[in-house]
């Protein structure tokens, strides 16, 4: 990762502590701050570590950081068409269901791709419908948004095990099969224009999966959901690690594992959804750093996958804009968060060779203008540390 701007002098651990304490008097309103080395375990700053704080959009490092810890950067989300009844003469003997596996990526592309490979089996009539199974998920479309305003689905979208186009119209899963119909029968296949729900065997025979395709990995899909700080991919990641091991998909259940997992990390963390779009995800700037330093000593696979999916100073994301012409500019990665008055920067800065420093940044009661400024200058000076 080391690159990007111009090196700057150095700064000691001195030096470190007072230009970070400054910053942190002149962001106004309430903030606390932790940095530290997760090579010898010290730590270099803080300043209200310990209070728990509104975490805003850090709360997809704890979401994305479990998924990958639990599922592995290679898993991957299938869609599927499974037919009913025997597939003989280029017809299908009952219906075809399209089976959701909990993929927040699924579009009319992957559909085309399950029409592609329907007509390579030859399919050109179903007698029965298009159904839709959404069951890997449970029905609950939104996720608790404790003092957030707007609506339920604003900035997020409805959550299906069967999503389509990232949740965006009423009834997702319902849209996903009548999309698949209206492109199947612009193929040439005769199918009913009416969709309803259904169930597909949990493990259908070989013979009856008419077409399959998968999600990216979940190292890409975690990158998206950290680099761009996408709501809907984070709760859909979610409820994808609650289906993994619990069966069934729910925002619930997710939250329960992602409390765990930070648990084990050495972290506290209260939550109630995966984006952090609720005043009541918080946390402490020391155990959001526990968690990133927790992160480091995963495996390699894991390890990368979680520095990778974070936005890059100056460069990506987030923080394209952010940090340009400092020591912070292609030698921070990190993930930002914002609410109302609610501001978060949590990352790394890698200060030599592989060898990365640890710092989380939660303010509230802020302007976020000003917020950027003190988080900016903050995160440019741990660049320049010399350990």
């Amino acid at each position: 990762m080391r690159g990007g701007a111009q090196a700057q002098a150095s700064v000691s651990g001195t030096s470190l502590k007072r230009g970070l304490a400054r910053q942190m008097r002149r962001s106004g309103g309430k903030a606390g701050a932790w940095v530290g080395d997760p090579v010898t375990g010290q730590t270099l700053f803080t300043r209200g570590g310990s209070k728990p704080i509104q975490i805003a959009s850090n709360m997809k490092v704890f979401t994305t950081a479990t998924a990958l810890a639990t599922l592995g950067p290679t898993e991957q989300f299938e869609t599927r068409l499974v037919a009913t009844g025997p597939l003989a003469d280029g017809t299908v003997q009952g219906d075809l269901v399209l089976v959701g596996g909990g993929d927040p990526s699924l579009t009319s592309q992957g559909l085309g791709r399950l029409a592609d490979q329907a007509g390579a089996k030859g399919l050109d009539r179903i007698t029965g419908r298009l159904l839709f199974d959404e069951s890997i998920f449970d029905g609950v479309r939104s996720v608790p948004q404790k003092g957030i305003s707007g609506g339920p689905f604003d900035g997020l979208g409805r959550l299906s095990g069967l999503s389509y186009e990232s949740g965006r119209s009423a009834d997702p899963a319902r849209s996903a099969a009548t999309a698949m119909a209206e492109i199947l029968r612009e193929r040439g296949v005769t199918v009913s224009k009416e969709a309803g729900p259904g169930l597909a065997p949990a493990t259908p025979a070989p013979e009856a999966v008419i077409g399959e395709v998968t999600s990216s990995s979940l190292a890409a899909l975690a990158r998206s959901t950290n680099v761009f700080s996408i709501n809907f991919y984070a709760e859909m990641l979610l409820k994808d690690i609650a289906a993994a091991e619990r069966g069934v998909g729910t925002t619930a259940g997710g939250a329960a594992l992602v409390r765990a997992f930070a648990t084990q990390a050495g972290a506290s963390l209260k939550t109630q959804n995966g984006s952090g779009l609720s005043r009541s995800d918080a946390a402490s700037p020391r155990s959001v750093g526990a968690l990133l330093t927790h992160m480091l000593s995963q495996e390699e696979t894991v390890r990368e996958a979680f520095l990778s999916s974070l936005a890059v100073a100056g460069g990506s994301g987030t923080l394209a804009r952010r940090m340009r012409g400092t020591a912070a500019q292609g030698n921070c990665i990190g993930k930002t968060g914002t609410l109302s008055g609610v501001s978060a920067l949590s990352g790394y800065c890698e200060v030599a060779p592989d060898r990365f420093v640890a710092f989380s940044i939660l303010m509230k009661k802020v302007d976020i203008g000003r917020a950027h400024v003190a988080q900016d200058r903050m995160v440019a000076l741990i660049a320049r540390y010399n350990p």
